[in-house]
This record gives C-alpha cells, sequence and structure tokens, in this order.
C-alpha cells in the first residue's frame, strides 16, 4: 500500500479538527509575552495532536522519516526542525526507531513506560493500570531512580499474569535532580547512599560543603551514571542526623521535591483576596436559617462539608453544602497553579502541608460555626427507600450552627442515659437532637441500599500516633468508625454520586473517581488463595463487587479475616482520576467523582468551577473539547500527587513508630500475625504497631509453609497460621529499612542469653 493510500486509509483517525496540519502564522514585531505565551502554547497543542495522530497511524504501520514527513505534511525545507522533533518523541519513549530506519510504537517492540517505584535499591517495579507490574531486578535498574519515568524492556512474560520482568531501558523523564541519601567521608572524596536508588552518588572532595560522615544530606546530582561511572553530583543541604524523626520526614518531603512554603507569587495574591462577600451574597441562595452543622474529627481545621437533614412526608431532605472554594481561587491564577501542581493536601504524622494556604483552608474556605460562608449546596429529595428522587444544585451562603466533632456525635447517637458525658451533650445539643436521630435513619437507609448493590466496605484497622508537645509519640490508637463516620460518608458518597450522574448525562467536562474492574488474573489468583482458607469466588467470568463483600463480611472478627481483607484489596486496582466515567467498582456506582473536599481536594475544585458552568451559562462543543483534553492531563497528575501523598503519610507514620520503640529492643510482646508473602511475616504488636519477622534469613527452628500460609516450630512442630497468637522479641528498629523487627520468642533461648550474661 502506498504513502497515499494509507493516508487516505487514516483520515477517520484524525479528531476532524479543520486546522490539524495549520499552525497559525505570526508576523510582526511588536509581541507582549502573553501573545508569545500564546503563540508557543498554540504550537505545542499542534505537535500533541500530531504525535496523537502518528501515534494511532504506527499502532498499524511501520514509517520512515521521509514518509512522515508527507503523512502530516510537514514542510521539506524544515527537515531538520522536525527530524529535531522526532527525536524528542523518541527520547520521551512515545515512538521508537528500528534499526531498520523505520519509526514504530515502543510497545510494539515489547515495551512499556511508566513510573518506576523502587525498594530501598535493590529493586523496582512498573504499575500500569490494567496490566500486570513489571518486576525489575536490582541488576536491571541501570540509573534509574525512584518516581522516574522509564522506558522498559519486558524480559519475561508471566505465566500466571501476575508479574513480569524486565529491565530498565531508557529513563525518559527524572522525577527531581535533588536526592536525599546518608554522606560518608572517603579520604579525598565522598559519596550519598540515597535509600531509594541502587547506586551510590559519588561526591568530588571541592562539592561536600562540610558534610561529615553519617550526616542526612540533600544532593543536586549533574550525571546520573553509566556502565563506567557512578552518578555525581554536590551538596545543597546538610539535613541533620539520619535519627533525628524531623530531619526524616522533611527529607521526605525533599525527595519528592515538595516545598511546604508557597511561592512568593501566590502570597502577594492571597494578599489582594477581598474578604469583604457581601456583595457576592445577593446572587446566592440563602441557606443561613437552617440548622446546618459540621461533623469531623476533633483536631480538623480545615472543614469543607456542612450538612442538614429534614423529615418529610414522603421521605427525607438532604442538603450537602461544600465550601465554595472556585470563588477565591481563580482559574490560572497563581494560587490555582500552585494548588494544581500540589494536588492535594498531605496530612503528616507531624505536619500538615496543605494544597491551599492557610488563609483559605483554615478561614477564608473553612467553615467555621457561626460566620456566613459561601458554598456550593447540593439538595436531595429521598423517598423513605432512600431513593433520590429531586435534585438542585446552586451556589449558596450558610452559617454553619455548630462545629459538631464525631466522638460527640457518637455519644450523643449511643444514648447511654446513664453517661454524665451524655447528658451534658445531649442539653448542649437539644436544638439539633431530633436532627441527628433523623440523620442516622436516612445513613443506615443509604447504607443499605449500598451494600443490596454490592458496594465493598473495607473493615481494615487503621491506627493514628497522637504526638505531644515535642512531637514524641504519646499514644497509638486504633481509629474508630462509629455511626458518626458513616453517616458523613453515606452522605458525602450519594452527594457525589448525584453531581456526577448530572455533569454525565450533561455532558459537561469533568474530572471523574474511577475504579476500574479488577485484573481477571489477579482475581484467579486470589481465588486459589480463598480456597485454601474454605472460601471461593463463585462464576469469576462475571466479576461483581458484591462476590468479594459476600467474603469480607463472612471472614470478618475471624483469625484469618485480616489477611483475607487484605489479600483483597491488592486484587482491586488502584482507584484514580480520569477525564471520563468509567463507573467505581468499589461503590459498585455507575457514576462517581470527588466534589466534598475542594480545600484540600484538586479534583473537586474542577468539577466545582464545571457545576457551576453547567448551571450558570452554556458550553459549546469547542468549549467542552478544549477542558476534556486539559483535564486529562490534570487527571494523571493529581492520581500522581495523590499516590506520592499516600506513601509519604505511611511513611511519616512508620518513622515515628520506630523512633518509639527504639528503646524498646528486647522486649516481649504478644504479636498476631496478620500476613505473608513471600519473604515476611507481618505481625501486630498488641500495641497495635506492625512488625516484620524474616523468616527467611533468620537463624532459627522456624521454617516458612509459604502456599499454606503457616510458620512451623520444627522443634515441637507446632504450626502458627493467620491470626495466631505468639510471643516475639524485638530485635531492631530500622530508619535505614524502614521497618521493626521481630524473632519469635523462645523461653530456652532467653535463658541462655541471661545465663552468658552473668
Amino acid at each position: 500500500m502506498g504513502n497515499k493510500q494509507k493516508k487516505e486509509k487514516h483520515k477517520n483517525i484524525e479528531n476532524n479538527d479543520k486546522n490539524f496540519h495549520k499552525g497559525k502564522k505570526f508576523s510582526g514585531k511588536n509581541y507582549n509575552i502573553k501573545k508569545e505565551n500564546e503563540k508557543t502554547r498554540k504550537m505545542e497543542l499542534k505537535e500533541e495532536r500530531e504525535l496523537k495522530y502518528l501515534r494511532q497511524v504506527l499502532a498499524e504501520y511501520e514509517f520512515t522519516f521521509q514518509e512522515i514527513l508527507q503523512l502530516l505534511e510537514w514542510s521539506q525545507k524544515k527537515r531538520k526542525m522536525y527530524k529535531q522533533l522526532l527525536n524528542a518523541w523518541e527520547e520521551s519513549g512515545d515512538i521508537y526507531l528500528k534499526r531498520n530506519g523505520r519509526y514504530t510504537l515502543p510497545e510494539k517492540e515489547g515495551f512499556v513506560k511508566g513510573e518506576i517505584s523502587i525498594s530501598n535499591g535493590n529493586f523496582g517495579f512498573l504499575d500500569i493500570n490494567g496490566e500486570a507490574s513489571v518486576f525489575i531486578p536490582g541488576a536491571y535498574l541501570n540509573t534509574a531512580m525512584n518516581g522516574d519515568t522509564v522506558l522498559v524492556r519486558i524480559l519475561k512474560e508471566s505465566s500466571d499474569g501476575k508479574k513480569r520482568e524486565g529491565e530498565v531501558y531508557k529513563v525518559v523523564k527524572r522525577n527531581r535532580d535533588v536526592i536525599v541519601g546518608v554522606f560518608e567521608h572517603n579520604l579525598s572524596f565522598g559519596f550519598v547512599r540515597p535509600r531509594n536508588s541502587p547506586k551510590d552518588i559519588y561526591i568530588p572532595k571541592k562539592l561536600i560543603k562540610g558534610a561529615k560522615t553519617g550526616d542526612l544530606v540533600a544532593v543536586k546530582v549533574d550525571f546520573w551514571g553509566d556502565e563506567e561511572r557512578k552518578p555525581e553530583g554536590e551538596i545543597v543541604s546538610v539535613l541533620g542526623s539520619p535519627k533525628d524523626t524531623e530531619a526524616l520526614i522533611s527529607s521526605l518531603l525533599l525527595n519528592e521535591g515538595i516545598e511546604e512554603k508557597f511561592p512568593n507569587e501566590v502570597l502577594r495574591e492571597l494578599d489582594k483576596i477581598d474578604e469583604d462577600i457581601s456583595e457576592e451574597l445577593k446572587d446566592r441562595k440563602d441557606l443561613r436559617h437552617l440548622d446546618i452543622i459540621t461533623i469531623d474529627g476533633s483536631d480538623a481545621k480545615d472543614l469543607d462539608d456542612a450538612v442538614y437533614v429534614e423529615k418529610t412526608e414522603d421521605g427525607y431532605k438532604l442538603f450537602v453544602s461544600i465550601a465554595d472554594v472556585s470563588y477565591y481561587v481563580r482559574e490560572n491564577s497563581e494560587i490555582d497553579t500552585e494548588a494544581l501542581k500540589r494536588g492535594n493536601s498531605i496530612y503528616l504524622v507531624d505536619r500538615v502541608i496543605p494544597m491551599l494556604s492557610r488563609k483559605l483552608s483554615n478561614n477564608l474556605c473553612s467553615l467555621n460555626p457561626n460566620e456566613d460562608k459561601l458554598t456550593f449546596t447540593v439538595q436531595m429529595d429521598l423517598d423513605k427507600k432512600g431513593k433520590v428522587v429531586r435534585n438542585d444544585f446552586y451556589k449558596s451562603v450558610i452559617k454553619s450552627k455548630y462545629r459538631m466533632t464525631y466522638e460527640n456525635v457518637n455519644t450523643i447517637l449511643e444514648k447511654n442515659e446513664e453517661s454524665e458525658e451524655y447528658k451534658g451533650l445531649y442539653d448542649k445539643y437539644r436544638k439539633i437532637g431530633e436532627m441527628l436521630k433523623n440523620m442516622l435513619e436516612l445513613s443506615k437507609i443509604i447504607r443499605n441500599n449500598k451494600k443490596r448493590r454490592g458496594s465493598i466496605d473495607f473493615e481494615l484497622p487503621e491506627i493514628k500516633v497522637v504526638l505531644d508537645e515535642n512531637k514524641a509519640v504519646k499514644d497509638i490508637v486504633l481509629r474508630s468508625r462509629g455511626e458518626a463516620e458513616r453517616i458523613i460518608e453515606d452522605f458525602m458518597v450519594i452527594a457525589n454520586e448525584t453531581v456526577a450522574e448530572k455533569l454525565f448525562w450533561e455532558e459537561i467536562p469533568a474530572i471523574y473517581r474511577v475504579h476500574e474492574d479488577p485484573d481477571k488474573a489477579k482475581v484467579q489468583a486470589l481465588n486459589e488463595t480463598l480456597i485454601k482458607f474454605g472460601y471461593s469466588l463463585k462464576g469469576l467470568e462475571e466479576i461483581h463487587p458484591g462476590k468479594f463483600q459476600n467474603i469480607i463480611e463472612r471472614t470478618t472478627g475471624l483469625p484469618e479475616g485480616y489477611l483475607i481483607h487484605k489479600l483483597i484489596l491488592r486484587a482491586m486496582q488502584r482507584a484514580r482520576y480520569a477525564n471520563k466515567n468509567l463507573g467505581h467498582f468499589g461503590l459498585a456506582s455507575k457514576y462517581y467523582l470527588h466534589f466534598t473536599s475542594p480545600i484540600r481536594r484538586y479534583s473537586d475544585l474542577i468539577v466545582h468551577r464545571m457545576l457551576g458552568r453547567s448551571i450558570e451559562e452554556f458550553m459549546n462543543e469547542k468549549e467542552k473539547a478544549k477542558y476534556g483534553a486539559n483535564f486529562e492531563a490534570i487527571a494523571s497528575s493529581i492520581s500522581r500527587t495523590e499516590r506520592i501523598a499516600d506513601k509519604l503519610e505511611e511513611d511519616s507514620v512508620k518513622i515515628k513508630l520506630i523512633e518509639y520503640m527504639q528503646d524498646k529492643i528486647g522486649q516481649v510482646y504478644i504479636a498476631r500475625l496478620s500476613g505473608m508473602n513471600k519473604n515476611k511475616i507481618f505481625m501486630e504488636l498488641e500495641n497495635h504497631i506492625e512488625v516484620v519477622y524474616n523468616v527467611t534469613t533468620a537463624r532459627d527452628n522456624f521454617i516458612y509453609d509459604e502456599e499454606n500460609y503457616k510458620i512451623i516450630d520444627k522443634r515441637n512442630n507446632k504450626s502458627y497460621t493467620m491470626g495466631s497468637t505468639m510471643k516475639v522479641s524485638v530485635v531492631s528498629a530500622s530508619y535505614t529499612k524502614m521497618e521493626i523487627e521481630v524473632i519469635p520468642y523462645v523461653e530456652e533461648r532467653a535463658k541462655i542469653e541471661e545465663t552468658e550474661k552473668e
């Protein structure tokens, strides 16, 4: 087939954009910066469309450079410029140049592209939506660092669909150029050992900048290494001791390129915000007469949702009013740009890194009690069965009557009339007592509806670390999930679904919260494990969330329940953001997005803007297409920042728990077996801290039966499985490994050790 015929065949791939190959020409000399930026942006959009089209065609054919010139109607006079553009696309891993001089797609040649996660510098993983993850041995990481975007060559396909194996062929985008690690001095030079990297970073003597052996440092990498040389860089900051938890948590942020302080441009914009909202109130629905309340944790300062329920003859009226952040954060402002960059607030164990400055998050936008606040309200009429029969969406003004906490609402709802605490709270909040009762009624109806349709509800225990004024661990408690927490969860879910359904059917661009069906190979592997515990998923050809929920309900409270729930969770896809509605498997919901937390999530701010446009003015098809294209990139970005935030929050808690256990080496605890993988047994101590037993490396009398999820004491043939308890001794609490290690406690060994000490 000639090139002309190929081009004709693929005309339908172009998205009917009449200006597809027509770049607007600019003439004249006196252009301002805004015009120049607009010109650059148009060129970038043109190149994006051309790359998208080229990739669609390359999915079926291969082309030489000359054929691509003709296909994309590029000028022969600008061959050199277009060759550079193709080289850039090849470098970014979007296309691949074969040895025969023809371009194709990398995936057709056995490559995959994605963001690499490296664990303790020993190996890496590439997770790709809808595909089996790729394991990368340490020897095949090449120069890749944690978080880099890489092109990986698949070396071994998995027979069971669980895991593939590959090597890093090329790093197409560095996640950052500043890396944190521990410095070591070596005569006339030094080197830094990063935690998540397989290679040390060489530091020339003149670039050590006063760092001493053992210091936690930040190093700027200027050469990433090759087969012969290590990466090289210079020390840019000495953070402190690697045993100082505050320095360690700060290093987590630095390692991800996250700044706690807001840029000066943002601060200047914040100073200009007009706090007088009196004029704005005239155009809003006034809900200040309603007994609207907020219900949050006692330590929350960014209150972004308020609720009101009224019982009617036909059912219930539910008002969910959300802080109208879009009023203060205008599209493309400096505040908006920084919010998008952050993507979400990060709740570390010892600090909060907010998406919006505290002037907005804790003051102007926060729905603090007895203050006039601008909100976006979703009003729903529900029948007695909990079905939304009528809804309305509007900008509003509220005045929250009470700042309720989960603890207080739970105490009131429990109605322990003998309790002095209950009596005091009931008297104080008598005015809303009846409404709280109605809220609970409605919540249970909504919850039962979710359960009937198959919504998955994991009951995995989660710990909360409480710090004292010196940021030392004061207490470790399990997070409670009482009726108050469930009420807010149920109301937020139904509000999110209602907004999602409206935007979907009106074809308004939005960012959806999607949770795709689990991979069939992973479900098959999960089922094989469940069978060993006496459970199974029936009819795997049709995967429905209710099947998983049924197993969860049957195993809740059982010794093996925790492991089974974890295994089910791991078989699920990770929820993410997308510019298309793909449904939410876990919630068994056809339409879902995030609308209810715009103070701390950028996705919700986007949804507010789009919902506002849908009720205020007409959006033409050109605008829809523009927003839809932008939202694809935004969804990808905030999905990534969410993953980073989750990992940072988890690691910050680990650091504090390791600090807490540092002076408890040698102490004996009762531990419950809670999980197993190829190398480690996970246990939970009586104080709720998770620890590991490295059964494959420990020199003791225990052997690991991986197939049957057991460890067996060879001396007496006693076996321990999920939910079993045993005595363990703490042997290490390592910041380097980021784990607390234990071994089974044996009385005889303890006596021998005591004798040796004497």
